[in-house]
């Protein structure tokens, strides 16, 4: 079933007010409503105070971050309760940095940032996560953040990857292949960079992805690229998912490609009876709880719709 023939029951589940978050996502990115109207204005402020965004802040640190078993000060990349993560979440919740919670956990963390723009050991999975992250925070001008983008761009593999640098050269008999982790996260940072599609950097990794139609490794159609690539996932985190990779690419406009049919066999595999998608796996621990593994999800349904949005919009 098709965006333009999605059934009412689903759309009305999706704009329950029980999860404001959803709703606003939903009316804005799925319906294309003005985020500027007083109805929607109104909305985003509900989002402020919901349940799930004050679960987080209430284990932040007033000084700006989150700390898990004494560590998170700094740009500690453990678990998935640290900094990175949590401001994660409060983007896809829907704040952004006007809210003066997340300007002050988003201005720390940022100036943690190296002069290069990485974060921690050059680790694609970390610092183009937070590419996305802070994007959708309000900080895609802000020059920390291009200069993260810049490094993305720079970091070229043979392959059209991505690898963090802790990888690199560890086999002495052959090249170490890129990591697929790494490079879903840099494929949902070029997705919020439409003015980058055009960028060699970002054709090749798209290239990467449909030599391998997408969801399998590298030279063995059938075999999927790691467990985490043939599920549906969310809250987002350092793994690859199906979700996202559906998402990104149909963003990018090559939801209907060829290499991309056994991923979407898939993806259709995912959706119920009542046209709802199933969540697969959720990380663990952590402060956003976007609901039970094997049941329909509101947050898996409203990213597939929106990736079949973008698809259709292809043909």
């Amino acid at each position: 079933m098709s965006v333009s023939k999605m059934e009412s029951s689903v759309m009305n589940w999706l704009l329950e007010e029980e999860n404001p978050s959803v709703r606003y996502r939903t009316l804005v990115e799925l319906l294309g409503e003005n985020p500027d109207s007083p109805s929607l204005r109104d909305l985003k402020a509900e989002i402020q105070g919901s349940e799930q965004v004050e679960r987080i802040f209430s284990k932040m640190d007033p000084r700006g971050y989150w700390v898990y078993k004494g560590i998170g000060a700094g740009v500690d990349y453990v678990d998935f309760v640290t900094t990175h993560f949590n401001l994660s979440f409060l983007a896809e919740l829907g704040l952004d940095c006007s809210d003066p919670r997340v300007a002050l956990a988003a201005e720390r963390y940022l100036d943690l940032s190296s002069p290069d723009g990485d974060y921690s050991r050059h680790m694609s999975c970390l610092y183009a996560y937070n590419i996305r992250t802070f994007i959708m925070l309000g900080y895609g001008s802000d020059s920390r953040i291009r200069k993260t983008i810049e490094l993305m761009l720079s970091a070229t593999r043979s392959d059209g990857g991505y690898l963090c640098e802790i990888h690199e050269g560890k086999r002495k008999t052959r090249p170490v292949k890129s990591c697929i982790n790494g490079s879903t996260k840099a494929l949902m940072a070029f997705a919020m960079l439409p003015d980058l599609w055009r960028h060699p950097r970002c054709k090749q990794l798209v290239d990467y992805f449909l030599r391998r139609d997408v969801i399998y490794k590298m030279g063995e159609r059938g075999v999927p690229a790691n467990r985490s690539s043939v599920l549906m996932i969310f809250p987002f985190h350092w793994r690859s998912n199906l979700l996202e990779s559906a998402y990104a690419l149909s963003v990018m406009g090559f939801g209907s490609r060829p290499e991309l049919d056994d991923m979407w066999k898939l993806f259709e595999s995912k959706r119920d009876e009542s046209s709802r998608f199933v969540m697969d796996w959720d990380p663990p621990r952590c402060y956003f709880k976007s609901g039970k593994r094997g049941e329909t999800n509101k947050w898996v349904t409203l990213y597939a719709y929106m990736a079949l949005k973008h698809k259709e919009k292809a043909l």
